[in-house]
């Protein structure tokens, strides 16, 4: 009916019974793939009547075909085709005899008899070789395009086949290390776990790996013949088994084992892309930082480390770059910066984003906290500087008064000058000029020692350096003047690593340069990262999804299936969340349900306009929303201090008079639920409200009484609030610090098939293996955690050379549970 999925799950549960959204959406998905089979169907139909081929039976098969597979089976024969040797063969005339022997017709039963019959050379059949070429090509395509032979074909082999991998033989030495656990790999085909497949397919891609499929061909032959007509009495037993075999080799097997290849491979992606989603939908629902004023840093070397300080609200207040790393080293400098950006805007928070120089710009932070600290208890702290690196001098040659010897790695040669002013070597020896003086050689010339003889008797050295003027005021002490007139830092500073993946992207986008126009691309990056940890959500909807880093393989799926489900994953998030009209960007607007890209554009800019919103209602004023589409988006659009205290509750303005009921019931009215100190009172009065009785009296159904009563008591609750909070370090954690047994807290990053990566504060990140996230056996990583999760764990091992840390989240001395059956589903 043109319904939203988030509109359907939350205000029509009395039209699906309650359904859950995994279900809708599965629902929706599923009759799409109907519909679509259904419609090739009739395609197919159409096909074969228009070449006059179709009868009663072909008919009934290919309607009661109850899989893809199977239905192009039997189009099989009928699917128009390139130019083929078997299609050569039935314009000369062939096919009525490949269709004789086939049917074992009496009349083809000898073919020494029939051969020459058959020669024509009209038709360029000139000998009985030709005459039974033809038809052997033709009842090798006849055999190719038997439906239930190929299916029969197809379970075969996806019963015995065997994948496997080597390293491919055109391979240079040391290349593909990263794929070494692939060159002596083999598994069954109907085994080979999700995410194995997508890195064998990218191995392959990368001309790395050999892939094939191993078995036993006997078999497969044997099935294939099981389904020749009449074979063991066949008196053309040989031919035919001869064609079964060319027909198996050359066209069957290869297009089977193409076919079994590609759909594991969409079964990966299909797995790939939940594995995504989930993850996608644990990245936006961390929890927002509100209230708390941030210091963003995107860290890097070469191009340094840029700043930006933001407001409550995400406004950028002071930007600056600083150079503390390789190669600038300017890390005394750096401190200063860091330090004045701190105390002059008093940020709660700094968000570090995790890209290249991350750990490096975390121990500098680190450390001007813990000067801030110390400037703070009036305890010494040490002199910035900026030193260079010294050079050690060479020991110094005798000097030879008659002979100038040109520096080591640089050759003169003579050119004629004319100066006899005497001047004073460094040396104290005096000079006179000579004719001819050292002119420097390139510097790629040969390296030669060359004595100049001067035809006089005193040589002339080149003048002194004119003295270095007076130094101006270094930038480090220009930093500590502007320190001194401003206050000490904040009492609880804490800093945060954040995932900077899609900051780049976001700053080089439409959306990036609408919203900052006169900002770089850097600084646009930079604000990202600190916002993100403000509002992850309304943040990240501005990225494509596929650019955030919490997948398995994202860049081996298809783009499309890959965006159709992840902008399903962020309609659904905004959506659960809510969206305040007055304050939400384009962006965010545009996933909510009933709206799209201009009709989000145009409800920006009627609030540009006519400013913020007073009440929902005036939504149905802007052009494109009408009553359909206000209906679907209304109830999950917010306004915070507008005209009707209810548009800052979830509940569906067409259920507005229910909650004003309930209200009055008890005493209470819409206005109230903007007093906090009356919504204790208002909750202890709802305690002994019985919902099956209030549903009834009023004619609705249950759950909508149980949700309205949530969102009275609640009013304007966001869901993200129950997850934990990101975890904020003041110190370094260093892996040379790390010890097996150690105890820490960590946040998940990324779930995959074979476990979680978790931040626990090191340069990269841990892994904890599927086998160590519970003390019983684990199927399914999700059900234990959650990207943006807050766990617990355990170091396990600590590998130094390779710098990776293996962790656990089962408490050391826990005993190993059995593992238990799997329930049976029926």
């Amino acid at each position: 009916e043109g319904n939203a999925v988030p509109f359907i799950i939350r205000y029509r549960k009395e039209r699906t019974g309650g359904l859950n959204e995994s279900a809708v959406r599965l629902i929706h998905d599923r009759v799409q793939q109907l519909r679509n089979f259904a419609d090739r169907k009739q395609n197919i139909l159409k096909s074969i009547e228009t070449q006059g081929k179709l009868t009663d039976g072909l008919r009934e098969a290919i309607v009661a075909a109850d899989f893809p597979r199977r239905l192009e089976d039997l189009y099989l024969p009928y699917k128009p085709k390139k130019k083929s040797l078997a299609g050569e063969a039935r314009d000369r005339g062939l096919e009525p005899f490949a269709q004789a022997i086939w049917g074992n017709d009496p009349v083809a039963a000898k073919l020494d008899e029939v051969l020459p019959g058959m020669v024509n050379p009209e038709k360029q059949i000139n000998t009985t070789e030709e005459v039974l070429l033809g038809t052997k090509n033709i009842l090798i395509e006849m055999i190719a395009e038997t439906a239930d032979m190929r299916g029969a074909i197809r379970r075969c082999l996806w019963d015995i086949a065997t994948l496997t991998a080597s390293r491919n033989e055109k391979l240079p030495e040391g290349k593909g290390s990263e794929y070494k656990d692939f060159f002596k790999y083999s598994e069954p085909a109907n085994h080979v776990p999700a995410h194995r497949i997508l890195a064998l397919n990218r191995g392959e891609r990368e001309n790395i790996l050999s892939i094939r499929f191993e078995y036993d061909h006997a078999i497969v032959r044997q099935v294939a013949l099981s389904y020749l007509p009449n074979w063991t009495e066949h008196p053309h037993k040989e031919l035919l088994e001869s064609c079964v075999d060319e027909s198996l080799a050359k066209t069957v097997l290869p297009a089977l084992e193409r076919e079994i290849r590609r759909e594991l491979t969409e079964v990966a992606q299909h797995h790939a892309v939940e594995v995504f989603a989930r993850n996608l939908r644990g990245l936006l629902m961390q929890p927002p930082l509100r209230g708390k004023r941030v210091l963003a840093i995107d860290p890097g070397f070469r191009p340094g480390c840029r700043i930006c300080a933001l407001d409550e609200n995400g406004t950028p207040l002071e930007d600056g770059t600083m150079y503390p790393h390789m190669p600038q080293k300017q890390r005394g400098e750096g401190r200063l910066i860091l330090e004045k950006f701190i105390r002059k805007h008093q940020p709660h928070v700094i968000a570090i984003g995790n890209g290249s120089a991350c750990r490096e710009t975390e121990e500098l932070v680190a450390e001007v906290i813990q000067i801030c600290d110390k400037r703070r208890r009036g305890e010494p702290v040490p002199e910035e500087t900026d030193t260079k690196p010294v050079v050690a001098a060479k020991p110094e040659k005798p000097v030879d008064t008659n002979v100038v010897t040109a520096p080591e790695g640089i050759v003169f040669t003579a050119v004629e000058v004319v100066a006899e002013t005497p001047v004073t070597a460094t040396t104290g020896v005096t000079f006179t000029a000579p004719e001819t003086v050292a002119e420097a050689a390139p510097p790629d010339s040969e390296k030669v020692e060359t004595p100049i003889e001067p035809p006089v008797a005193e040589a002339v050295a080149a003048p002194p350096a004119a003295p270095p003027p007076p130094p101006a005021p270094s930038q480090i002490e220009t930093l500590k003047a502007e320190l001194a007139e401003l206050p000490h830092g904040p009492e609880e500073l804490v800093y945060v690593i954040v995932n900077e993946a899609g900051a780049s992207d976001y700053s080089a986008s439409a959306v990036g340069r609408e919203e900052f126009p006169s900002a770089d691309t850097a600084l646009r990056g930079t604000i990202s990262i600190g916002r993100r940890l403000q509002d992850p959500l309304g943040e990240l909807v501005k990225i494509d999804p596929q650019h955030v880093g919490v997948g398995l393989y994202q860049h081996d799926v298809h783009g499309k299936h890959l965006k159709g489900a992840l902008e399903a994953v962020v309609e659904s998030c905004v959506n659960h969340v809510g969206v305040d009209i007055n304050t939400a960007s384009v962006p965010l607007l545009r996933h909510v349900a009933g709206f799209n890209q201009v009709v989000a554009r145009e409800v920006v800019e009627h609030r540009q306009k006519n400013g913020p919103f007073k009440s929902l209602e005036q939504l149905i004023a802007i052009p494109s929303i009408g009553q359909d589409r206000y209906a679907q988006a209304a109830g999950f659009l917010k306004i915070s201090d507008g005209d009707e205290p209810l548009d800052v509750t979830v509940i569906h303005p067409e259920h507005y008079e229910l909650a004003r009921k309930i209200l009055e019931e008890v005493g209470f009215a819409p206005a109230d639920l903007r007093d906090k100190g009356k919504l204790n009172e208002f909750r202890d009065k709802l305690a002994p409200v019985r919902p099956p009785e209030l549903a009834q009296k009023h004619g609705v159904i249950e759950p909508l009484i149980w949700e309205t009563l949530d969102a009275l008591t609640q009013p304007g609750v966001d869901p993200r609030d129950d997850s934990p909070p990101p975890i904020f370090r003041r110190d370094v954690l260093k892996i040379e610090d790390m010890k097996p047994g150690m105890e820490l807290k960590g946040t998940v990053l990324n779930v995959v098939d074979f476990g979680a990566f978790v931040d626990v504060g090191l340069k990269d990140s841990g892994l904890v293996h599927i086998s160590q996230l519970a003390n019983r056996f684990v199927r399914n990583p999700h059900e234990f955690v959650a990207v943006g999760d807050v766990v617990t764990v355990w170091v396990m091992t600590v590998d130094n050379d390779r710098r990776r840390v293996s962790l656990t989240m089962i408490e050391p001395g826990t005993p190993k549970k059995p593992e238990e059956p799997p329930a049976r589903s029926f």
